[in-house]
């Protein structure tokens, strides 16, 4: 099946990106594209400097190079310690946060950009819809960081592209993600971290998945951007697998977007 060409600006069309690699602190000049299994990663900074990477990539949903991530771990989840106040107005929805046993991230890291990220004015409180807050113990959405492994065993690998998924209430955030992004983000591993929050957030919250609506204008938090920015892309992509939305062949393509209410 042919390709389709993303749009990576709204000036630029592009499908094949020269990619930036996604490094940490002490980032090597040419990280490896997969980590060796059961090698835990510490959670990489959301300011952290990328490096050049002369990779061309043939898919928006191809995984971007960079560090290591977390490949495999226990299965099972433990929770971040840490409450914070009720944000927003309307139906209160709480959510706890939790990592996977057996991965080594810096966890008070991860359960701050979690809070950050759906406390801001553009996420999911906006406009009086609903308030949240983080509690340890029982919660209506439990947020939790997983392995690619263990991320691949909840969410599925029909379509053999790495994702993250809600499942009643119970979002996997796949660490091969977190740690590496997506190609239509690419450089900028800050924002498509909340488009994973958010996106995933928003299944949880009743939230089915969008076509690009505007050709050029910020894609719905809601469209499947792990795959591309472009309705035809994703249609390429998902191959027919029902996607829970009917996403258009029509040639639009938007810019990324990670907020709700941008």
């Amino acid at each position: 099946m042919k390709v389709h060409l993303v749009l990576v600006s709204v000036a630029l069309t592009a499908l094949l990106l020269t990619a930036t690699e996604l490094a940490g602190e002490t980032s090597p000049a040419a990280a490896p594209s997969t980590p060796a299994p059961g090698v835990p990663s510490v959670l990489v900074p959301s300011s952290a400097p990328v490096a050049p990477s002369s990779r061309v990539y043939a898919s928006g949903s191809d995984l971007p190079d960079g560090p290591g991530f977390p490949s495999s771990g226990a299965g099972t989840f433990h929770v971040v310690a840490g409450e914070g106040p009720v944000v927003g107005t309307g139906p209160l929805r709480t959510y706890a946060v939790e990592v996977e046993d057996g991965i080594t991230v810096d966890e008070q890291a991860f359960a701050a950009f979690v809070d950050a990220t759906l406390a801001d004015p553009r996420g999911w409180t906006a406009r009086g819809a609903r308030a949240v807050r983080r509690v340890s113990g029982p919660a209506s959405v439990r947020i939790r960081l997983a392995s690619q492994q263990t991320a691949r065993a909840v969410c599925g690998f029909e379509i053999p592209v790495d994702v993250s998924c809600n499942d009643g209430g119970f979002v996997t955030l796949n660490g091969a993600r977190w740690f590496r992004g997506a190609v239509a983000f690419l450089p900028d591993l800050t924002s498509y971290r909340r488009y994973m929050v958010n996106h995933e957030v928003g299944h949880a919250f009743g939230q089915g998945h969008q076509p690009c609506g505007v050709a050029g204008g910020p894609a719905p938090v809601m469209m499947q951007q792990t795959f591309g920015v472009a309705n035809d892309e994703i249609v390429r992509i998902t191959g027919g697998v029902p996607q829970g939305a009917f996403i258009p062949r029509d040639g639009k393509v938007c810019t990324p977007n990670g907020w709700p209410f941008p």
